[in-house]
């Protein structure tokens, strides 16, 4: 046995608290005997004439109050608990004195001892141990009696009160498993709230540490229900929100926030607005708004995804806004630098090609070899004339093409002519299979030029003794112009960038290969003019292909 404190008590209580628990424990158990022990005496006193001793029924009555004295002063905190136990032994002796005093005229008096044998099987000794030491205690307050009359002891005298013990042991197991029962309940009932309290903690821990992510990362982010009410705003969301707020209204709801389109101008229409649309379930990808006005005015490309529950109902958007000001700047700082650049080049360009024109116009009168060189500084410049306006009209969004009926083949035979040049120092093989007489619709020059661009590519990025091939046909998809090489070859996840302005491929950055990255862009802009279509399969390693589609007109009834 460990600690005999009585009913309920729990042991994981520290210090002072669990002292003063334990000693109202004992206290209450005692008093409860000690008040039920009064009114008996009280009773037998009223009928002190049918005791067989009142001294002796006194005497077991004193013996428990001064039992009830010890309960209340002893220092239970410096006492083992296995000591306790001591304190219902007592009360027995008191009962079994009390007992003996009251003969046949209180013959109940002997069922106090149920107080005792209570606070035994409460306590925490074993149930084994609960049940022997009130079988024991039992008997000797029947026996007791018993043996000290004058008298033979008969065995009727024995067996008669034999089921006061069989009543109280039966109460002894009961309450003694009962109360094991009760602890196992505390038991697990304690583990759980531990386990519950570990679990608000480590929620609170995530919920920090989620917060402090949140409010590190430079984009804002928003979380909403399916009411559209917020969930959640990191503090980068709430700076951008202040800022689109009106001046003077420091709480704004979403229609009275200042968006504006891609002009910087015109205000976006709330049914309109980013925001609106991703609550409502709309997923985006980039949608590109400008908040607040004046100098601080900032641009946000605002993206969002919605959030299912098992079911698949709808249940919320999450919702991101990422600052691109900086970047935006930054490409309308590159295209006016362009712009004024390639404005720059064209003064010097027109005096150089005026004068090549008018040194050409006498080339009677210079050596043959230097007409040779003024004829391809003429086509050089020219070739740059052109680059320079094809930046100025796509920086200005003017590329225009005008389609006439072309014969085709004559322009791809022209450009396979120009371009066997270039291929044949670089070892390349030009094959041209397009048909020598292929009639469409397109702009002779400017498709000349897609592809002088995409052969002088399939030049550039090939390798010497590797090959060039150059198909066309017109099918019902419309004028279709293939170039297929190959060369080095594009890697996949590059491939997609084929087309944008300035690229180009790592492998071809670390090379000598010359190149600005405007060509395909330009091919791309001149196909697209064309109402059309390019593509591009790569392998590394094994070769490129390009295809042109150009759609081509109904042919009329007539």
């Amino acid at each position: 046995m460990t600690d005999t404190g009585g009913p309920g008590e729990r042991e994981d209580r520290p210090g002072a608290g669990r002292s003063r628990n334990r000693r109202r424990r004992i206290i209450l158990s005692e008093l409860a005997l000690t008040v039920t022990f009064t009114l008996a005496v009280g009773l037998g006193l009223a009928q002190r004439d049918a005791l067989d001793s009142t001294a002796l029924f006194l005497a077991g009555w004193a013996l428990n109050l001064v039992v009830l004295v010890l309960c209340c002063t002893l220092p239970w905190s410096r006492i083992s608990g296995r000591w306790v136990i001591l304190m219902p032994l007592l009360d027995f002796v008191a009962i079994g004195l009390a007992r003996a005093a009251a003969g046949d005229a209180l013959s109940g008096v002997g069922l106090l001892a149920a107080f005792p044998v209570v606070w035994i099987a409460a306590s925490r000794v074993r149930t084994a141990a609960a049940v022997a030491i009130t079988v024991l205690a039992s008997l000797a307050i029947i026996w007791f009696p018993v043996l000290a009359q004058p008298g033979p002891v008969t065995l009727d005298t024995v067996v008669d009160p034999i089921l006061l013990p069989i009543m109280l042991t039966g109460l002894a197991w009961f309450v003694s498993e009962l109360t094991k029962d009760n602890r196992r309940r505390q038991a697990a009932l304690q583990a759980s709230q531990a386990a519950l309290r570990d679990s608000v903690e480590a929620g609170r821990a995530r919920e920090r540490l989620l917060g402090t992510v949140l409010d590190t990362v430079s984009v804002g982010l928003l979380a909403v229900d399916a009411h559209g009410h917020d969930i959640l705003m990191n503090a980068r969301q709430r700076e951008g929100h202040a800022a689109a707020a009106p001046p003077g209204n420091d709480d704004p709801t979403e229609a009275e926030l200042l968006i504006f389109g891609e002009d910087r101008v015109t205000p976006v229409p709330p049914e309109r607005r980013p925001v609106l649309r991703a609550v409502g379930g709309e997923d985006l990808d980039g949608e590109q708004v400008w908040v607040g006005t004046g100098r601080s005015q900032r641009a946000l490309s605002i993206s969002s995804r919605s959030m299912h529950d098992d079911e698949g109902a709808f249940t919320g958007t999450v919702v991101s806004f990422n600052d691109v000001t900086e970047l935006l700047r930054a490409l309308h700082a590159k295209d006016d630098f362009l712009s004024n650049v390639s404005h720059e080049f064209r003064t010097p360009l027109t005096s150089i090609l005026g004068y090549l024109e008018l040194t050409v116009e006498r080339r009677g009168s210079l050596p043959e070899d230097v007409t040779g060189f003024v004829q391809v500084a003429r086509r050089n410049a020219l070739r740059l004339e052109r680059l320079v306006e094809d930046l100025l009209a796509i920086n200005a969004g003017t590329f225009q093409v005008h389609p006439v009926p072309t014969d085709v083949g004559r322009i791809l035979a022209e450009a396979a002519s120009s371009g066997l040049i270039r291929a044949t120092r670089a070892g390349v093989q030009l094959v041209n299979r397009a048909p020598a007489g292929l009639p469409a619709v397109a702009d002779p020059v400017r498709l000349a030029q897609a592809v002088d661009n995409l052969l002088s590519n399939a030049v550039k990025y090939n390798r010497r003794g590797g090959s060039i091939t150059l198909d066309a046909s017109v099918g019902e998809d419309g004028l279709t112009v293939r170039v297929e090489d190959t060369g080095i070859g594009i890697e996949a996840e590059e491939l997609h960038q084929v087309f944008d302005r300035f690229f180009r491929s790592s492998s071809v950055r670390s090379s000598s290969v010359p190149g600005v990255g405007l060509g395909l862009l330009i091919t791309r802009s001149i196909v697209n003019e064309h109402g059309g279509s390019i593509t591009v399969t790569s392998e590394p390693g094994v070769g490129t292909c390009f295809s042109m589609t150009i759609p081509q007109p109904a042919p009329s009834a007539g």
